[in-house]
């Protein structure tokens, strides 16, 4: 008595048969799923199998370049090549850095292709190692199955005898980054997903194994930074308002509250909460603080988010460190455009230290000239504390020095130039302990030199010609025993030149230029009056 059993064709596309003695044995495969039965003649058997999979992964990708061009170094300026010149013949070298720098970052230099996205995953893979209690199973993946967090329940019936093969499909999603309001800090929550649900079971009239349901976990979404959106917003926020003043954070147009949105909804870098991240915020508050969008040359993208605005931007941008170069020729310098997604060392008119040097990445030469540099001043820049350039010539600046411009414990040079500043000079100034070159021509300064500036002692050019300074001439500046050059001309100043400063005439006095209406002996001891 053959015993002949029908697969239905919505499960299996092929079986087979065989009779042995006492029992039929059944074989048969769906979609990879290999089933072998053995089953006694006198019993019917219903065989229902039904199996979910489920996958889904959620990417982000981003093409990364680095920008570097060459561009040849302009001559330096005439007063600027007889300074630095005997600078270095002098001395052999500018001197090192002695304050402790920041934090070594990793410079991330790139152009993505899109905006970073902050990646959720709705129903996260699980991977699963499973092992039949009594059958040996074998599969091309022997032993994982990939479950999601909200899998459906894989349940056999039949003899625990069934040896069964199985596949990995896989499914790839992607969502979109939230935008974070800087007033509010709130994020934007993810996407989610759905899951099919099983094909019902039917049961068989014999025991059967209890079916195994494997629990989902669901692990936090995975943001840049490995911080939520309104986490990060706030760390950066926290950062932000230990550099600026609150207040001017709050005030909707300021240059800070402007630099900290974009740091932290349009930066396409994505940098995460660090005190490099500081230097990159201060800059930001420098571009928008001198009117950044109004210059002539390395304007900021239209649009962060757009790859061909940013590398018109960079195409636009040819400007870079002159006059520094010749000094720190081993300078990372580029000429990308400012607020690109690059390292802020890129950026024309930056330099930084090289990655050899102990404040690797550190900003040390900020150069400008005839560039259409606005605005005011912020007191900001005081944080970029390895800062040895800070050249700013011939542009529209107005307002007053900031006090805080005393505090640059490494600045070699000072040059501001050709520029509308106006007030006095702060007496922080007086305080620079390795100040070389101060260049403040051609302002609206006003007031008395202070007899403090003969704390200057490596001082060794000085120049002021052009601005509404009045009284005498301080004595103590005979005290510079490096001074080279000295222009007083165009001001308001009265009585004659100390004997003390007639004292460094030739050498290394080589030029010395005051009111005519300041009594002093030419050539003896001015070179010349104006």
């Amino acid at each position: 008595n053959d015993m002949h059993l029908l697969i239905d064709a919505l499960i299996t596309d092929q079986y087979t048969q065989t009779k042995v003695s006492n029992s039929l044995s059944v074989r048969f495969s769906f979609r990879g799923l290999q089933i072998t039965m053995k089953i006694p003649p006198y019993v019917a058997v219903t065989v229902v199998i039904f199996a979910a999979f489920g996958a889904n992964y959620v990417t982000a990708t981003g093409v990364r370049g680095r920008n570097h061009q060459n561009h040849q170094v302009r001559e330096l300026e005439a007063e600027d090549i007889m300074f630095w010149t005997r600078v270095m013949e002098e001395t052999g070298s500018i001197p090192p850095v002695t304050t402790k720098p920041t934090k070594r970052p990793t410079v991330m230099t790139f152009k993505p292709t899109s905006k970073p996205v902050a990646t959720s995953t709705s129903n996260p893979t699980v991977m699963v190692t499973t092992t039949s209690p009594t059958a040996g199973a074998t599969s091309e993946n022997p032993t994982t199955s990939r479950v999601t967090a909200n899998p459906t329940a894989i349940a056999i019936t039949g003899s625990p005898s069934a040896s069964i093969t199985t596949a990995n499909p896989t499914a790839i999603t992607t969502t979109e980054s939230p935008t974070v309001d800087v007033s509010t800090i709130s994020p934007t929550a993810g996407a989610t997903s759905s899951v099919p649900s099983p094909i019902p079971t039917t049961t068989s009239p014999t025991p059967k194994p209890t079916p195994v349901f494997i629990a989902p976990t669901t692990p936090a979404p995975t943001f840049p930074c490995n911080l939520t959106p309104e986490e990060r917003a706030r760390n950066i926020t926290e950062l932000a308002q230990d550099v600026s003043n609150p207040a001017d954070i709050a005030t909707p147009g300021s240059p800070q509250q402007r630099a900290l949105d974009w740091i932290i909804n349009e930066d396409a870098m994505v940098a995460c909460p660090s005190d490099m991240l500081i230097q990159r915020y201060v800059l930001a508050v420098f571009y928008y603080s001198t009117d950044g969008d109004n210059w002539k040359i390395c304007n900021a993208p239209d649009d962060f988010g757009s790859t061909e605005a940013i590398e018109s931007a960079n195409q636009a941008c040819n400007l870079t460190t002159t006059n520094a170069t010749a000094i720190f020729p081993d300078d990372i310098r580029g000429t990308n455009a400012w607020l690109s997604p690059d390292s802020e060392c890129l950026w024309g008119g930056v330099s930084c230290y090289p990655e050899d040097s102990p404040s690797a990445f550190n900003v040390n030469v900020i150069e400008f000239e005839d560039n259409d540099i606005g605005g005011t001043l912020p007191f900001e820049m005081q944080e970029l504390t390895n800062l040895r350039f800070f050249a700013l010539e011939r542009g529209g600046i107005s307002g007053p020095i900031p006090e805080e411009f005393g505090n640059f414990p490494s600045l070699l040079l000072m040059d501001f130039d050709f520029n509308n500043l106006s007030g006095t000079i702060p007496d922080s100034i007086w305080t620079l302990p390795r100040i070389r070159q101060l260049d403040l021509n051609d302002n609206a300064l006003a007031g008395t030199l202070a007899t403090a500036i003969g704390n200057l002692e490596q001082l060794r050019f000085f120049q002021i010609d052009n601005n509404n300074f009045e009284g005498t001439i301080p004595s103590e500046i005979g005290n510079m025993s490096n001074m080279g050059l000295l222009g007083f001309s165009g001001n308001l100043f009265t009585g004659s030149v100390p004997s003390e400063i007639c004292g460094l005439r030739p050498s290394p006095l080589r030029t010395l230029v005051v009111d005519c209406t300041v009594e002093c002996s030419i050539p003896d001891c001015c070179t010349d009056c104006a």
